[in-house]
């Protein structure tokens, strides 16, 4: 803890060396002055913990600096004692009367004096440690109300998101109704349709599910050994579909190493669906997207990577994008984040339940983007 600092405040250079020997024992760091001028000076420049100020001076008096000093918002709390040779009832109001904390008389007794200094600086203290509370109370009460705001955004967006898939699920049910018995090819579109709407409905609320598990630490993982290889190649065959449709190409390109990792195929498998349906809804028709597999040189375990050629992510979202509470801001500024704002979230905290890492890369606006999941053997 820092030593507390006292000002004293005499124009005699004898009274000034008693009080500091007065006080020596108890550890305190001193400045002296020897005018109300120069006192004034000092303490605006090094706020002190507490103050000894004679009250007869010539030139500026001990009554004018501590009025002086007490008009002022940042001494408010800085205790003053007036120390003086005058007892008569008149100079003691005065000293009230103009800010002070409390008096003492010449000539000085070693006990009281060191009792009052104490007294006044322990509760210098306790104020200090309250102000401290309640600033940091403050800055949480703040945060938390952030928190609640990017909650409700949340909330917001994902309603926004289910009533639309619902919407859509509606609408073509309907469609199915109007054209039932006439046009088998557009009976099995609608169709087709609708059972893309309930897969995306059902991949929002797994993983609202499965994050809120994550965050509570209950999900459990059926670790397993797994083959990457096998998982990418199944994951790509379920999403050919959408990739003949946008006439997008995707290329899986392994260099030698091991493809054997320990995890949960189901929970690591969502999360390669999320990183290439990402990269299908950001790729235009007739791109390419390429998936890779490395071996990892800093930990021995493996490097997956999605590139795209697509929109491209500014720096400053490298890191929001995974973030839970920032795909409502993320999403009001074009950028999408998956299943109902809930993908990249999910990928992040699955790939760090199974001790890996995920991260974008990306040099900008429409300069693609490489998603990168690091996994250890």
């Amino acid at each position: 803890m820092p030593k507390q600092t006292i000002l004293i405040v005499d124009d005699e250079a004898t009274n000034l060396k008693l009080i500091k020997a007065l006080l020596m024992k108890e550890g305190y760091h001193f400045i002296t002055s020897q005018s109300g001028d120069e006192a004034l000076e000092i303490a605006n420049e090094m706020i002190p913990d507490l103050i000894l100020l004679d009250v007869m001076m010539p030139g500026i008096d001990g009554f004018e600096v501590c009025r002086r000093l007490k008009n002022k918002k940042t001494f408010k709390d800085v205790p003053i004692i007036m120390v003086t040779a005058l007892t008569d009832k008149e100079h003691k109001v005065k000293a009230m009367e103009v800010g002070a904390d409390d008096f003492i008389c010449k000539p000085l007794d070693r006990t009281e004096l060191h009792v009052r200094v104490k007294s006044l600086l322990r509760i210098k203290s306790y104020h200090d440690d309250l102000l401290k509370s309640y600033y940091e109370i403050s800055q949480k009460n703040e945060k938390l109300r952030e928190l609640e705001k990017a909650k409700d955004n949340l909330t917001n967006m994902i309603i926004h998101d289910l009533n639309n898939c619902f919407m859509m699920l509606s609408g073509n049910l309907q469609l199915m109704s109007f054209e039932a018995g006439s046009h088998q090819s557009k009976m099995n579109s609608h169709i087709s349709n609708c059972l893309n709407v309930t897969t995306d409905l059902t991949e929002m609320a797994r993983g609202l599910l499965d994050i809120h598990k994550m965050e509570e630490g209950k999900l459990i993982l059926e670790n397993k050994e797994i083959n990457i290889d096998t998982l990418v190649q199944t994951t790509m065959e379920s999403l050919e579909q959408i990739m003949e449709k946008n006439n997008i190409n995707i290329t899986f390109l392994k260099n030698s190493g091991e493809t054997h990792i320990k995890g949960d195929s189901g929970i690591l498998k969502r999360v390669m669906t999320n990183l290439l349906s990402n990269a299908l809804r950001h790729t235009p028709n007739g791109g390419k997207i390429e998936v890779e597999i490395n071996p990892n040189q800093q930990n021995g375990g493996i490097c997956l990577s999605v590139k795209d050629n697509g929109d491209g992510l500014a720096p400053e979202f490298h890191e929001k994008i995974f973030e839970k509470f920032e795909q409502a801001n993320c999403k009001k500024k074009g950028i999408s984040c998956g299943a109902a704002g809930l993908g990249l979230s999910f990928c992040k905290m699955a790939v760090e339940a199974h001790h890996g890492k995920i991260w974008v890369e990306s040099k900008g606006k429409n300069q693609g983007c490489t998603f990168k999941v690091a996994l250890p053997v």
